[in-house]
């Protein structure tokens, strides 16, 4: 059994069901970062039409952690988090070009290990760390820039690792 299965057998368990329209949110942000408008316009796609709708159903995810929002370039990105291996709802980081608005998520450790383990939360038992790092590459403003596939965050693989 896959990882939203189980998910949607415990979701059962506690009397919630799991409707067609939330099941096609989840397919849509499968591998994707998107904004509510992004959702609702492939959830019309597949003849949901009612905003109302979207919005009821990201609600739930996010309630249930099933979705974690992000706010990225200055919008909110919603971001599926059951069956992703680099972070959970409550732990990820998030890279984001501003120039292509390509989105990567990483996953490193050392870094939750840094800021959890600084003596200024000694005191303090974090249990939600969500980063997002806004930038540009050393290619900012130029044609290669522009390109899709030259993009820096293209080559960073998912503990941060530039392959490039």
């Amino acid at each position: 059994m896959d990882v939203k299965e189980r998910v949607f057998n415990e979701l059962r368990k506690q009397n919630v069901r799991i409707t067609k329209q939330r099941r096609a949110i989840i397919d849509v942000l499968e591998g994707r970062h998107l904004t509510i408008q992004e959702i609702h316009a492939e959830m019309k796609k597949r003849g949901f039409h009612n905003l109302g709708t979207v919005y009821n159903n990201i609600d739930f995810l996010l309630e249930h952690k099933i979705v974690t929002e992000v706010f990225i370039n200055g919008k909110k990105h919603y971001d599926l988090t059951i069956d992703e291996k680099s972070h959970s709802a409550d732990s990820h980081i998030h890279v984001t070009c501003r120039v292509n608005n390509n989105i990567i998520e990483i996953n490193d450790s050392d870094i939750y290990d840094c800021i959890k383990d600084h003596e200024i939360f000694q005191n303090f038992n974090i249990s939600k760390l969500q980063i997002v790092v806004e930038g540009t590459c050393k290619y900012y403003d130029t044609e290669h820039c522009h390109t899709e596939d030259a993009c820096f965050l293209k080559h960073l693989d998912r503990n941060g690792t530039n392959n490039g």
